[in-house]
């Protein structure tokens, strides 16, 4: 065979050759070696050798290729593959590298099965490669995208999910940490000209910072610019941006801040701010992931703000800031009802300010309010936290007792009377009194709490027949 294959195909003539090599075709001869390489490797400083196990070859390729390529060689040299198809990239004496895919097949062989002659061709596929590789990309950026959207809106239904103005909070700061990562973090409400700390996360004493405020409208101030201009704000170098800034830390050091307005319907509800411990740890991305998530932050906090004021009004008295009657009627049924559960006493006292029409009839109803939230402001001295008091009404007070018997309600009422006894009111230019009923009892399955509190009221009605600025008491 030998040098006859290339004259019989009149592959000597250099016209022939170059045809060849110039549509990538390479024939090498492994008995004569002679060998007509692909124009893709005329500008490669590799001459073939076919003594050298094709290791010169192998140098001109990418370190992260040659040995995919060697296996595949050593194949076909050993006689176990007639087909070689291998993917690689050439690398030029400049650094700069060129995909290419080699194809060929073993036409003759030895006794024992290794090549003889192989033909095959080799393509440029660099452009197809760059091809794939944004394409790839470009599904990672989609797929990437695609979790994000759904994180987003995962963090977005859970902080949406509760009306509770706190629990809104906490859920605000532990989920944004799944979309942009921080160290520490704290949603700051604005109070009228300052910034308050409402919850924090991350930090060595989160219930400290929670005490932290911050003027609102500051000079330099990175949180005002951020409210001002109505967009996420961050500040990479906090030392040169900020040197004011609060390090809340004593032993790490915050470097980076972001800071996102919280703003519903045009209304500043206050700041998230987020903080990192290294240079540059925000960027762009986080940016526009912050403005996207900002929006409906601010309508879960306002919507849970408008829950907790609504909640409030319900349930407190706006005059005295006492406990409403509404709120009497629901938290009072389940204190009764645990009477019951767990057979223990119960007291209800009904208070009364004595005379008190005379009061806003002679010094005006302004004055008459005064004097209730005075009154309302010594019961809440003198009531402990498991007791509810709540306004009754007009200038009536209600007190529920649990788990307290007839003797303990007796004395904690009587020091409330002698207290108000004692007071001077300067509206009024003197001092006034009230009169209680209390009724104690075990309430039993089929009870009813409005009994109890009837039963209260006639002691206090007995209270008032009796001379007013007494206590009387019914019981079981």
């Amino acid at each position: 065979m030998g040098k006859e294959l290339f004259h019989n195909l009149r592959l000597n003539d250099r016209d022939i050759q170059k045809a060849l090599s110039r549509v990538g075709v390479f024939i090498t001869d492994y008995l004569t070696g002679e060998n007509l390489s692909s124009n893709l490797w005329e500008s490669s400083s590799y001459k073939f050798d076919p003594h050298d196990k094709d290791e010169s070859f192998l140098g001109q390729l990418h370190p992260e290729d040659r040995q995919r390529a060697r296996d595949t060689l050593e194949r076909v040299y050993r006689g176990e593959s007639d087909i070689l198809d291998m993917t690689y990239r050439l690398c030029d004496s400049d650094g700069s590298c060129r995909w290419i895919l080699s194809r060929g097949l073993v036409v003759r062989k030895t006794d024992e099965g290794r090549p003889l002659l192989i033909v095959g061709s080799d393509s440029d596929i660099s452009e197809l490669k760059e091809t794939e590789a944004r394409l790839r990309e470009s599904i990672e950026k989609e797929i990437k995208r695609t979790e994000e959207l759904e994180t987003l809106r995962q963090i977005i239904s859970s902080i949406s999910s509760s009306l509770d103005i706190q629990e809104t909070i906490n859920r605000i700061l532990s989920e944004m940490s799944r979309a942009i990562p921080y160290e520490s973090c704290s949603l700051q409400l604005l109070r009228g000209e300052y910034l308050e700390i409402a919850g924090a996360e991350g930090f060595e004493d989160n219930e400290l910072v929670k005490t932290l405020r911050f003027p609102f409208q500051r000079k330099g101030s990175l949180s005002t610019r951020a409210i001002q201009e109505e967009k996420p704000f961050i500040a990479n170098d906090l030392a040169r941006e900020f040197p004011a800034f609060t390090q809340p830390f004593k032993k790490r050091t915050i470097l980076s801040w972001m800071g996102v307005p919280l703003i519903a319907h045009g209304n500043v509800l206050g700041l998230l701010a987020m903080d990192g411990y290294s240079k540059n740890q925000f960027d762009s991305h986080h940016l526009e992931l912050a403005a996207t998530i900002g929006n409906h932050i601010s309508i879960a906090l306002e919507n849970a703000m408008l829950h907790e004021k609504a909640y409030r009004l319900a349930m407190e008295d706006a005059l005295t800031g006492l406990g409403s009657r509404h709120r009497m009627t629901m938290e009072g049924r389940f204190l009764f009802e645990t009477a019951i559960r767990e057979g223990k006493e119960i007291s209800f006292a009904m208070l009364d300010i004595d005379l008190f029409k005379n009061v806003n009839d002679t010094f005006g109803h302004d004055v008459g309010d005064v004097i209730l939230r005075k009154i309302a402001g010594i019961l809440r001295t003198h009531i402990r936290a498991v007791c509810l008091l709540a306004r009754f009404g007009g200038e009536e007070f209600i007190v529920i007792m649990p788990n307290t018997g007839s003797r303990s309600a007796l004395a904690g009422m009587e020091r409330i009377r002698k207290e108000v006894a004692r007071s001077s009111f300067e509206e009024i230019g003197g001092g006034v009194t009230i009169s209680i009923g209390i009724y104690t009892g075990t309430p039993r399955s089929g009870d009813g709490m409005n009994s109890f509190i009837v039963k209260a009221d006639k002691a206090l009605y007995r209270a008032k027949q009796s001379g007013r600025n007494r206590t009387e008491t019914d019981r079981d």
